[in-house]
């Protein structure tokens, strides 16, 4: 992350608020950086007639309510660093994503899980994919330290973002797993195991899948050196899946993965691994721009 950009928070008034707004404050005070707290009303959701708009003062009324409520939720954190405060009008992500953009934020921390269901929120769904800055979405947690991250890697170049960033996230005490899923290159795309000249080719190709994951640990070895980690290689005809049982089978509680870019359109391209992440696993994900 950029040590001189902001961190934005974005808040829904809920329970979780709490726990976003402790875990961004912390980030933002490690880092010396300004704290922007947004909540965003959206018209569409208050009292209104059938096919008419909101009446302004409905909004208004809506708007400070929501100033009250922000301003109890940022005194219960405490001692923390410089927070600003803002309670906007429109859609949530719509409005996140102008103010991540007006403040050239470098980390954007918002609740993943839906208000009352437990899976990715609509709004956490959007802002992943549009905001040009890091993502944490934040799972139902106290904790604003990680126990277990695990760091999920594609051994291209941007690979090396990913671990740095995962690496910011680590104590001492924290357990980092550098982690690849492949598919079985002695498997073909229907999962139907390859002749014996397949079976060699899929030797060197595993062999080339560990110097790679070698050489990228050796880049941040002095990184590394106070820190508990371990690189894992999986294969799985259904990586997806394998990835996100495995993240449960270690316990871990923050997943660090890159997104691949924008498109024309402004949204971020997923990869599976990553989509099934976001939704399936209770996890919180650190989504980088890599």
């Amino acid at each position: 992350m950029n040590f001189t950009k902001p961190v934005v928070a974005g808040v829904d008034l809920t329970p979780t608020s709490t726990h976003v707004l402790a875990h961004a404050a912390q980030i933002a005070a490690a880092e010396g950086v300004p704290l922007e707290v947004v909540y965003v009303v959206f018209p569409g959701l208050l009292p209104h007639r059938p096919g008419c708009k909101p009446h302004p003062d409905t909004v208004d009324a809506a708007v400070r309510q929501a100033k009250q409520k922000l301003a109890q939720c940022v005194s219960q954190i405490g001692g923390a660093g410089e927070i600003r405060q803002q309670v906007l009008v429109g859609r949530p992500a719509d409005e996140i994503h102008a103010l991540v953009d007006r403040l050239n934020a470098g980390l954007l921390v918002i609740s993943a899980n839906h208000p009352n269901r437990k899976r990715l929120g609509t709004v956490a769904s959007r802002c992943v994919r549009t905001v040009h800055c890091d993502v944490l979405l934040l799972r139902d947690r106290e904790e604003t330290l990680f126990r277990r991250v695990a760091a999920c890697v594609d051994l291209s170049k941007t690979s090396e973002v990913v671990l740095a960033r995962a690496i910011e996230e680590t104590t001492g005490e924290t357990e980092l797993e550098i982690l690849h899923v492949m598919y079985p290159p002695d498997r073909n795309t229907w999962g139907e195991v390859l002749g014996e000249e397949a079976k060699q080719e899929a030797i060197h190709q595993r062999e080339e899948a560990e110097a790679a994951m070698a050489r990228l640990v050796a880049g941040f070895a002095d990184e590394l050196k106070a820190r508990k980690w371990k690189t894992t290689l999986l294969e799985s005809t259904v990586p997806s899946v394998e990835l996100t049982c495995h993240i449960a089978d270690i316990a871990a509680d923050l997943v660090v993965l890159g997104t691949r870019g924008h498109s024309k359109l402004g949204a971020v391209f997923l990869g599976t691994n990553a989509e099934r992440l976001l939704h399936d696993a209770p996890v919180s994900v650190l989504a980088v721009r890599a």
